[in-house]
């Protein structure tokens, strides 16, 4: 005859309990820790892009509570729009000249800047700096600096050698692009070093090593061991600077608001224009546009990059 001996009742609640209790790697749980964000995300991005989407299609003004489905007529007319015609040829000039000069900067100094000491890590910040810093405030910073009466660079031409900075920088449509592609390069081109740093962490100090003693000078040690290791990194920056330079924005509009003549008007700042005019349908149409083209860019781009990658 056996016996057996039942748990107390506190136990058997307690082991209740634990058999209820769900593991932290559930996708319950995972969902309630995902669901902020997730709304978020959805209020943030995913609702804007809808709204602009389905406004594209109409001819609201903006400001009435009444307007009429115009169906692809807005769209049409982004495309037979001489001033945007304009406008999409200083936003491809400013994506592609500011894109190689920030890879470029980028690189330079992440190669020059790598590894410790206490001058490099100073200076490392210093760049960096620009980053926290909006763009409109960057902007009008740079009225501070070019404007051509009261300005930091006009001060500065009263000294012996230096009368070729009385220029006006932004007034001038030959120099005005160059000054707003100075500026977004002064911001960013620190957020492309930090990539470049990262990728640089990566690469095996072993094979720099080998390659020194085999005789490997630094140029070759760079081009056959350093840039294909960088490749990730290479490739994160040129489609993050390549879709900077399409929707470029906040710089523009502080600085010369599209002008002078016109000179520096990207898309976006053409979009809000015409938003602000009371095209608000024909200013969504523009950016239904630009989002699409720059969607097509970032694909091809990481198509072309990800098989170079492949075969670094």
């Amino acid at each position: 005859m056996s016996t057996s001996v039942s748990a107390p009742p506190r136990a058997r609640d307690r082991d209740r309990r634990q058999v209820k209790r769900r593991p932290l790697n559930s996708n319950r749980v995972r969902a309630i820790f995902a669901l902020p964000a997730v709304v978020l995300f959805t209020a943030v991005v995913v609702l804007p892009i809808l709204a602009n989407l389905f406004f594209s299609f109409t001819d609201w003004n903006g400001f009435s509570s009444t307007f009429d489905f115009v169906g692809f007529d807005n769209v049409l007319r982004v495309f037979s729009d001489p001033e945007n015609g304009r406008a999409a040829r200083n936003t491809l000039l400013f994506a592609v000249v500011n894109s190689v000069l920030q890879l470029s900067l980028g690189l330079a100094l992440a190669l020059t800047l790598y590894g410790p000491g206490k001058l490099r890590s100073t200076l490392r910040l210093v760049i960096v700096l620009p980053i926290a810093v909006s763009g409109v405030v960057l902007g009008f910073l740079g009225t501070v600096i070019f404007d051509p009466r009261t300005g930091l660079l006009t001060a500065a031409s009263k000294a012996p050698g230096l009368g070729w900075l009385a220029q006006n920088w932004l007034g001038d449509p030959s120099l005005a692009m160059g000054t707003v592609i100075f500026m977004n390069l002064w911001q960013w081109t620190g957020f492309t070093m930090l990539i470049f740093l990262a990728g640089l962490s990566m690469v095996p100090a072993e094979l720099l090593e080998a390659a020194t003693i085999d005789g490997a000078g630094a140029w070759r040690r760079f081009a056959h061991i350093t840039w294909p290791l960088l490749a990730p990194s290479a490739t994160i920056n040129i489609v993050l600077t390549a879709i900077g330079g399409f929707k470029v924005f906040d710089v523009i509009y502080v600085l010369t608001k599209g002008g002078p003549g016109g000179a520096t008007e990207s898309i976006v700042s053409r979009a809000a224009t015409q938003g602000s005019f009371g095209q608000f349908g024909y200013s969504a149409a523009t950016n239904l546009v630009l989002t699409l083209g720059v969607l097509v860019v970032s694909v091809v781009l990481l198509v072309i990059l990800r098989r170079r990658e492949l075969r670094a």
